[in-house]
């Protein structure tokens, strides 16, 4: 019996981590689908009409449905999304399969109000392909990726517990929960790009370049350039991602090319939109957003290229730092200020010699983003968001922010203002999604001024709760219950498997994490 035990001990080790990892994916899933968006989101339905029209009317121009709509291009006569396509395409074959199992019911644009003058509204039926959508195509990659994240982490540090609030805290308690909730780009390039990071590190660093290597190095390239198309700073990101790659791979120019061959596909089918379209490869439509401040602002250049000054763009300045960190009108610190930890991870982390290529990948990407960010216009297409939780633009590097953060778990006082900050963290983000979103443009100080009225006033969103017992005359926070209910149990479990649970013991760093930090 001895024996079998220790033949079977791997095995039952991995199966607890995957069950962990199972209701994990559980209840991130049930965060993100149990509420029901209905009001207008110019951004979400600018990504999703081109979709609609595509496969209603075989054109990717919205003229069809552009009436109220506030984010659209115009050029020669039509109205198109003012977005990357990225999105649109992939909502595509999606509303086809909608169509095809509802054939009667064609999605319209926004509606207008019969009894409040020039005011529109979403329809029931599109806010729930709408939902549908987004639940196929945000919501579920980014409950994945909350997953990967705690095996990504735990891997490293061999801390299972910890590695797991983290990845809880990133995937609840940061502005991930809101834009896995919505049709932006954001949340999905995210996925994309810390997954071709994952891609980087477990198949690629340090491994000869067979085929299979130079085939997982293309698929890298391939999901970077994906995330390019969608939104299009985070070429950014990717070029980070690239010098990672050469510093990793043995053959770089091999790697190199393999990964800018996974790129092309991409890069042809958002070149071929926009020849088909505005009939220059690189004419974006940003180039012709239906505003005559960007009318009388961008011109273009070689090939339709406008220069980012055009756009806005600037030397970053202190003033819009400190906006996006740490002001209350979209400072991310302050609806996440276990983001602050950042800092004292990077140099916990830093400890780790057999990680510094990672160290430099992630505070490369945190610190350049940021000043990107910061070089935006003060409109509502710059480093605001417009109506946005803190500046939704800083979403696709919130990953790679936590990733350092998983490294100084074996101080007790980091453990402590972790634990403080992370449950603030996930009560105002959960305060946020159930009943205010968006911020609104115009107000200085959207959480005392919107979030805690709101929600401590019963004001939530509508959820599946509410449709299904609207009738009975339950509204407000009594919808929120069984949201708790099922949550709860879903987090006794979680808390049931990992148990004395060993540290995993994939690699010899892995099991020797702990002692590498010194404990106080």
């Amino acid at each position: 019996m001895g024996e079998a035990i220790g033949v079977d001990l791997s095995a039952q080790r991995r199966d607890r981590f995957e069950r962990v990892g199972l209701a994990f994916f559980w209840l991130l899933i049930l965060a993100y689908g149990f509420f029901i968006p209905s009001i207008i989101s110019w951004n979400t339905e600018s990504h999703l009409y081109p979709a609609f029209s595509l496969v209603d009317h075989g054109t990717m121009r919205i003229d069809a449905y552009q009436q109220g709509l506030g984010d659209k291009s115009y050029y020669a006569g039509h109205y198109y999304t003012d977005k990357a396509p990225g999105l649109s395409f992939l909502a595509v074959p999606v509303y086809a399969a909608i169509r095809l199992a509802f054939p009667g019911r064609q999605v319209k644009g926004f509606a207008l109000y019969k009894h409040i003058k020039g005011y529109y509204y979403i329809p029931e039926y599109v806010a729930y392909v709408r939902y549908a959508i987004t639940y196929l195509l945000i919501a579920l990659p980014s409950a994945a990726l909350g997953v990967l994240l705690w095996f990504f982490l735990m891997r490293l540090t061999g801390r299972p517990g910890w590695s797991l609030a983290v990845a809880a805290t990133y995937s609840l308690g940061t502005i991930a929960y809101v834009f896995s909730m919505w049709y932006f780009s954001h949340q999905l390039t995210a996925v994309l790009l810390f997954g071709a990071f994952l891609l980087l590190f477990y198949r690629v660093r340090g491994r000869p370049p067979d085929r299979a290597v130079l085939g997982t190095t293309a698929a890298a390239g391939f999901l970077c350039g994906y995330s390019i198309i969608s939104e299009y700073p985070t070429i950014i990101i990717v070029a980070a991602l690239a010098v990672y790659l050469l510093v990793v791979s043995r053959q770089r120019i091999r790697a190199a090319l393999a990964f800018g061959a996974g790129m092309v596909p991409p890069a042809a089918l958002n070149i071929g939109y926009n020849l088909k379209y505005f009939g220059k490869p690189l004419a974006t439509s940003y180039m012709y957003v239906h505003s005559a401040w960007y009318h009388q602002s961008i011109h273009g250049g070689i090939l339709g290229l406008a220069s980012p000054t055009s756009y806005g763009v600037q030397a970053p300045s202190l003033n819009t730092l400190y906006q996006i960190t740490f002001g209350l009108y979209r400072g991310i610190f302050v609806v996440s200020p276990v983001l602050i930890l950042f800092v004292a991870g990077a140099y916990f982390m830093w400890k780790r010699r057999d990680l510094r290529a990672e160290w430099w990948l992630c505070v490369a990407i945190v610190v350049v983003y940021f000043l990107v960010d910061a070089s935006r216009a003060a409109d509502t297409n710059g480093w605001s968001g417009g109506s946005s939780v803190a500046s939704r633009h800083l979403t696709p590097i919130l990953p790679f922010m936590m990733v350092p953060i998983a490294f100084g778990f074996a101080s007790r006082l980091y453990r402590t203002l972790f634990a403080v900050l992370a449950t603030i963290s996930i009560a105002l983000l959960f305060m946020i999604v159930s009943s205010t979103y968006p911020f609104p443009f115009n107000d200085s100080n959207p959480l005392f001024n919107e979030v805690f009225p709101n929600f401590f006033g019963g004001h939530q969103i509508p959820n599946w709760v509410y449709v299904w017992r609207a009738t009975l005359g339950i509204t407000g926070f009594p919808t929120l219950l069984p949201f708790f209910a099922a949550a709860a149990l879903l987090v006794g479990r979680i808390v049931w498997l990992l148990r004395d649970a060993p540290a995993p013991l994939w690699s010899r760093e892995a099991s020797r994490a702990k002692n590498r930090l010194p404990l106080r």
